[in-house]
């Protein structure tokens, strides 16, 4: 028998090969695991049992866990990679089933692109959170498929965990919450409004109950950065002080020598804490609450606050940047003393070099992305997978959206997901195209076409 026809007699067999090679191939150039100074402190935590709340320690207590299979960044890194290449085996068997072995290819092909496939390769919360939603999104893709029922009750505890592992998840996370729902339950504006609650305080009560009452983490105060820097930033674009605790030539002097849109103190971080240590000071000693002082000088400064988070969101979605940040895949070795080791070979270094092509061109940008999942949305309602389809564009935009408000760096990692996202409603959607007409395959493709257009001429220096 031709290898062809033993493909069509067996063809879940053959998939099922060719995820395992890819895996394998992830697996060598990035055994075991790109380590970062993040992937240090989360291995220390997950050793030590004790943790605090600097990152959301339900990675490291996951990391503890695994732990049982074996030291280092290993079993975390075979964890991501089987997710990562178990939903993608599920996603192309469902299309191969409804549409033929064209439809199965696309998601394997779109899931190689290097950045995807690199950054899967680092020991960190964003892969991890990423590999758990894309697992969740597969099994209700096979649910909708004609699989059976329980594929949804695995699903809803994969999504809750990842929604834990990131402060902002909870907005990737409730659109594929609601995906779990029988259609009729969101069939309507009030149904979906009530549906949404209940999903938001199911994720809200399941965060708080992992990262707080389960694993008592000590409080380190991440939320004081996020103020710091729309403090700093508000001063920055010229509006007034809003630090307590500061006069305003010392604001203006911290935040001309710290502040830049992209990030707060990246040049001279010991330098840069006095801002931030003296808004905790202020709140310890007069308790007044953080979110009033970042509200009150909000509200005192609107238009300096919208210039600080716009020129922010620039960095984030990579949108309008001639040049952008070297991180498309990391590649380092954080120095440590707990055994974590890291040795690219020449297959890392292809795949970080081809990322950081992608990652300069329009293809490799959020904005990209999250235009195409603008157009995902406006294609969705005619096409037969809608709920799908509108379930993952819907989670990239809320997720990717959510950085206008809740970001202080610009890395490419925490667009992991919203790329994920967009790039399976992608492969769902394409082999459907046939149902949309002309007029609406237009107008879906035009977003897209608009944020590239926009792009290339940014890269160029061509002024509008």
């Amino acid at each position: 028998m031709s290898p062809r026809a033993e493909v069509e007699r067996h063809p879940r067999a053959a998939l099922a090969l060719l995820c395992i090679a890819l895996a394998l191939v992830q697996l060598y150039a990035f055994h075991w695991g790109v380590i970062t100074p993040d992937s240090v402190v989360q291995y220390g935590q997950a050793l030590s049992g004790r943790y605090d709340d600097w990152h959301p320690p339900v990675t490291a207590w996951l990391w503890r866990q695994l732990l049982r299979l074996g030291p280092g960044g290993a079993p975390f890194l075979l964890l991501d990679v089987a997710l990562y290449w178990g939903a993608i085996g599920l996603i192309a068997d469902s299309l191969r089933a409804r549409h033929g072995w064209r439809a199965a290819v696309l998601p394997i092909l779109l899931a190689l692109l290097p950045i995807p496939f690199g950054q899967v390769g680092a020991i960190l919360k964003d892969p991890l959170m990423a590999c758990l939603m894309l697992m969740a999104a597969a099994l209700l893709v096979r649910r909708a498929a004609g699989g059976p029922a329980w594929l949804a009750a695995v699903a809803v505890p994969l999504i809750l965990i990842a929604a834990a592992t990131r402060i902002n998840a909870l907005f990737a996370a409730l659109p594929l919450l609601l995906l779990v729902l029988p259609a009729r339950w969101t069939a309507s504006p009030l149904r979906l409004s009530a549906a949404a609650t209940a999903s938001l305080a199911l994720l809200l009560a399941s965060n708080w109950a992992i990262n707080e009452a389960m694993l008592r983490p000590s409080h380190s105060h991440p939320l004081y950065s996020l103020i710091n820097f729309d403090l700093a930033g508000i001063v920055a674009q010229g509006g007034g002080n809003g630090y307590p605790g500061l006069s305003d030539a010392q604001a203006r002097a911290a935040t001309a020598h710290c502040y830049t849109p992209r990030l707060y103190g990246g040049g001279d971080e010991p330098g840069c804490t006095m801002a931030e240590d003296s808004l905790a000071e202020h709140v310890s000693r007069t308790g007044d609450s953080p979110i009033g002082t970042w509200l009150n000088a909000v509200i005192a400064s609107p238009a300096a606050y919208a210039r600080h988070r716009l020129a922010h969101l620039d960095w984030n979605w990579r949108f309008l940047l001639r040049e952008v940040p070297g991180d498309a895949v990391y590649l380092m070795s954080q120095p440590n003393e707990l055994g974590l080791r890291f040795t690219p070979n020449g297959a890392t270094r292809t795949i970080v070099k081809a990322s950081m092509w992608l990652a300069w061109s329009p293809l490799g940008r959020p904005a990209t992305w999250l235009a195409v999942a603008l157009g995902l949305m406006i294609a969705a309602p005619g096409l037969p997978s809608r709920r799908i389809v509108a379930a993952l564009a819907a989670s990239a935009l809320c997720y990717g959206g959510a950085y206008a408000l809740i970001s202080v760096a610009p890395d490419l990692r925490y667009n992991l997901w919203t790329m994920l996202a967009v790039i399976i409603g992608l492969a769902i959607a394409l082999p459907e195209r046939a149902a949309l007409g002309a007029g609406r395959r237009l107008v879906a493709v035009a977003p897209a076409i608009a944020a590239m257009l926009m792009e290339t001429m940014a890269l160029l220096g061509v002024s509008g």
